[in-house]
């Protein structure tokens, strides 16, 4: 297996998989939807709400809201804690909100028991107050995976595809139609190599064929390479992508080492 790094940011990352299957690509994209533990307000009290919204309607916001921690190595989800769930530093971070209006309730006024837990974005509004409404609440963070519920996935967008091969013969006569055609633009007609034409970034094809239909000639061809693939995940803000790959290949080796001790101990 290689991996091949083709763009990285904080939220996103696109990088090229080669050697492997589709089931493992497959569950690289799944582990990083809902495998990988990050945190997310998990309860909360409401002790004032004068607003418009139902207590329902606010729970429901808040429990979206992308929630990192400086050290997410710290916490622990609340099964696999030394308390067993009942409640402690190590999987619990209490959570205050106090308002009163006029004004626009924005993410960043949460209040967080630990120092090293922030709200990924600050202008996420939460609710708007008119004259003389608050809102006063309470609430625990907690961490835990996508399986229990979609508030604690970390990943937004992510998937995959087989990298194309697109190949051009020595037919083609640079008339430029597929280059017309072509959704991504990833197809050029160089002026300076007699009308050769030529591929851009062939990681960016989407594999829609539409340069093939439109070629008379068949000059042009666009096979998937069956063990390459293009990865793409994005995160919704709770971690930096380059964790939530690292995590995800992480959960995949847990799952594998422990699914292999129950088959020898059934052995």
């Amino acid at each position: 297996m290689q991996v091949e790094l083709i763009e990285l940011r904080e939220d996103r990352a696109r990088f090229l998989l080669s050697g492997v299957t589709p089931a493992f690509a497959n569950a690289i994209r799944r582990a990083c939807f809902s495998e990988v533990p990050s945190l997310a307000i998990d309860e909360i009290s409401i002790y004032d709400n004068t607003s418009v919204l139902f207590d329902e309607q606010l729970s429901l916001r808040l429990g979206l809201v992308p929630i990192k921690a400086d050290d997410l190595s710290l916490f622990s989800v609340p099964e696999e804690c030394e308390c067993s769930g009942a409640g402690c530093p190590a999987c619990q971070v209490g959570m205050t909100l106090t308002a009163e209006g006029p004004c626009t309730v924005h993410s960043g006024d949460l209040r967080f028991a630990d120092p090293g837990v922030k709200v990924a974005f600050e202008k996420i509004p939460i609710a708007i107050l008119g004259e003389g409404e608050k809102l006063m609440l309470e609430g625990i963070v907690t961490l835990n995976r996508g399986t229990v519920h979609a508030k604690w996935q970390a990943g937004t967008q992510c998937g995959y595809k087989n990298l194309p091969d697109i190949q051009i013969s020595d037919q083609c006569e640079g008339c430029g139609k597929c280059v017309e055609v072509c959704p991504r633009k990833i197809l050029v007609i160089e002026e300076s190599k007699k009308g050769k034409l030529e591929v851009t970034d062939s990681t960016n094809c989407s594999l829609c064929k539409l340069c093939v239909n439109e070629c008379e000639i068949g000059a042009i061809k666009v096979v998937p390479i069956e063990d390459v693939f293009v990865m793409k995940i994005d995160t919704g803000g709770s971690m930096p992508a380059k964790d939530l790959v690292a995590g995800a290949a992480g959960e995949i080796k847990r799952r594998a080492s422990s699914l292999s001790e129950q088959l020898s101990e059934l052995a």
